[in-house]
């Protein structure tokens, strides 16, 4: 047992610890996330724990992007080795979903011609009104399997969001409209634009997805400016 002296630093402690699990908890549920069980957390490793969530599945530096508009290639290769022989000045190699898979970066045209050429995704705008060039760009590039109906936080993202579906459909709501993609298609959205995707299907969805984003800032930040109407619930 703790004397008595002892209890008025333990007491404290045990207070401390609780008011930050507290506002650990706010952090990943918050309003939005308060008793809705279709909400979807992504987290970097989720997918090592459970069935559903999202894994990291690599992050790329990028000084600058090659002129013109944006593209998002995606090769698959039998082997690591095989892609990152491939792999050009701006680009990186994931592994998912039993493939290696080369994304590659530049012109529409401008697709490795080595391994299975899957897609183009894009144009990806860097840029907005609220949102100049970066000094330095990130990609961070992750592998996402959500259940059927479930659903996103209101988020926002400094700089352009791509997918590619693998499996099943989704829906993307902004107060612009919503951008929908089934299985075999990409789709991408603009940056610093509110929205929030749902697995608008029956089935789970299996998506790879990417973020660019001014690498002085966080990929992803959490909004409660804008209210989604459910349009991607109809």
């Amino acid at each position: 047992m703790f004397l008595a002296k002892r209890s008025y630093i333990f007491v404290p402690l045990v207070l401390a610890l609780s008011v930050a699990a507290a506002t650990v908890a706010r952090a990943q549920t918050g309003p939005q996330g308060a008793h809705d069980h279709r909400l979807f957390p992504c987290v970097d490793d989720g997918l090592n724990s459970s069935e559903f969530g999202c894994l990291l599945l690599a992050k790329l530096r990028v000084p600058r992007f090659p002129g013109g508009q944006l593209f998002w290639h995606l090769n698959k290769f039998p082997t690591r080795e095989a892609a990152e022989t491939a792999k050009g000045q701006v680009g990186l190699v994931v592994e998912a979903e039993g493939h290696f898979w080369l994304y590659s970066f530049g012109p529409k045209n401008a697709a490795p011609k080595q391994g299975e050429f899957v897609t183009s995704v894009g144009p990806l705008k860097l840029t907005s009104d609220r949102l100049p060039p970066a000094k330095s760009y990130e990609v961070v590039a992750y592998l996402a399997v959500m259940p059927a109906g479930a659903h996103t936080r209101v988020h926002t993202h400094p700089g352009p969001e791509a997918w590619y579906v693998l499996a099943g459909e989704q829906c993307l709501e902004t107060p612009e409209g919503t951008i929908k993609a089934r299985a075999g298609e990409g789709a991408v959205v603009r940056p610093s634009i509110p929205m929030r995707l749902t697995n608008s299907g029956t089935t789970t969805r299996r998506a790879l997805f990417i973020v660019v984003h001014d690498a002085a800032h966080p990929w992803s930040v959490l909004t409660e400016d804008w209210k989604p109407t459910g349009a991607c619930d109809r």
